[in-house]
C-alpha cells in the first residue's frame, strides 16, 4: 500500500493540496492507521491526513533509514500525535529520475498488541513484555514502562538472547527473587520476553518431588514391615526346629513339635524331624532290649 501510493503522480508532486486527499483516503481505508503524512528530506511535514499543524520529524530514525537507502523504514516510538507507543512505517517518494525527494509514512497505535501483552498473565507472578531491537519497551504491563518506552537493554533476558543467543535464563531480581525467563525474536526483530518467579514456575515439580519422597519413604517402611513379618514367620519356626534337632541329638525324645501342620517347606521339615525322632527313639529302645 505504501509503495503503491508513494508512486501516485499526485503524491510525487510533493504538493499539499494534491497529497492530502490520498492521505485521508489511506486512513479511511485502513482504520488501524491514525496518521498518514509526507515529509521533505529535511524532515519538514508537507502534508497530513489529520489536518493538524505541520511538524518536523528530522530526529526520527525511520526518516534516516529511508534516506539511507532502505526501501522500508520502521520505528516504534511515542507518537507526537497519539502520545502513545506507535509503529511507523515509511517508504521513499521518488521523482521521475528515481531520486528520493520525500517520504510517505503511516503511523499506527499498538493498543491491540499492548492489550494482548498486558493481559498475558502467567500464574500470579508471571507476565510478558515486548522490546524493540534496541531494548526499549514496546508493550509492558506497567503503563509507566510503556509510556516512557523504558530502556530494558540491561535486562538479563534481553542480554542473554542478543549477546549469548540463549533463550532461557535464570537470574535474581532487585527484590531478591529468583526468576526464570524465556525470550524470542519476532518476525519484526522485536524481542518477546516471558518471565515468572522460579518458585511458582516449578511449584508443581517441587510438589511432585516432595510426593515422590513421601511415597519412597512409605514404600521403604512397608518393605521393612513386610520383611520383619516374613522373617518372623520364618526364623521363629526354624529356631524351634533347631531346638528339637538338638534335643534329638542329646537323646531327648519327649519333644513337642508345633509346626507339623504347616503346608510349606517348614512343615515338611518339622514332620521329617518328627519321624527322625521316632526312628531314633525306636532304634534306641530296640538296642536296649538286646
Amino acid at each position: 500500500m505504501l509503495k503503491q501510493n508513494s508512486a501516485a503522480p499526485d503524491m510525487a508532486s510533493m504538493q499539499n493540496n494534491q497529497q492530502v486527499p490520498i492521505l485521508k483516503q489511506i486512513t479511511r481505508e485502513y482504520d488501524w492507521i491514525y496518521l498518514a503524512h509526507t515529509l521533505a528530506i529535511n524532515g519538514d511535514n508537507i502534508s497530513r491526513s489529520d489536518d493538524k499543524p505541520a511538524k518536523n520529524y528530522v530526529e526520527r530514525s525511520y526518516l534516516r533509514q529511508v534516506l539511507g537507502g532502505k526501501p522500508l523504514g520502521q520505528q516504534v516510538l511515542i507518537g507526537k500525535t497519539s502520545g502513545k507507543p506507535a509503529l511507523v512505517l515509511a517508504t521513499p517518494i521518488q521523482n521521475d529520475q528515481g531520486k528520493t525527494q520525500g517520504i510517505l509514512a503511516i503511523a499506527m497505535t499498538l493498543k491491540e498488541l499492548s492489550d494482548k501483552i498486558v493481559n498475558a498473565k502467567i500464574g500470579t507472578t508471571g507476565y510478558a513484555f515486548l522490546l524493540d531491537p534496541d531494548g526499549r519497551v514496546i508493550a509492558h504491563p506497567s503503563d509507566e514502562f510503556t509510556n516512557e518506552r523504558k530502556d530494558l537493554s540491561a535486562h538479563p533476558a534481553y542480554r542473554a538472547l542478543m549477546f549469548d543467543h540463549r533463550q532461557r535464563v535464570e537470574y535474581t531480581d532487585v527484590n531478591g527473587n529468583r526468576v526464570i525467563s524465556y525470550a524470542a525474536k519476532t518476525p519484526h526483530d522485536w524481542i518477546l520476553v516471558v518471565q515468572q518467579d522460579y518458585a511458582e514456575a516449578y511449584a508443581s515439580l517441587s510438589e511432585t518431588h516432595t510426593s515422590a519422597k513421601i511415597l519412597l519413604a512409605i514404600t521403604l517402611l512397608l518393605a521393612f514391615l513386610i520383611a520383619l513379618y516374613v522373617s518372623g514367620r520364618l526364623i521363629t519356626p526354624i529356631k524351634r526346629l533347631t531346638g528339637v534337632a538338638e534335643q534329638v541329638s542329646r537323646g531327648e525324645f519327649q519333644m513337642q513339635l508345633v509346626d507339623t501342620g504347616r503346608q510349606d517347606e517348614l512343615g515338611d521339615l518339622a514332620r521329617a524331624i518328627e519321624r527322625l525322632g521316632h526312628s531314633v527313639r525306636l532304634s534306641m529302645e530296640h538296642f536296649r532290649t538286646q
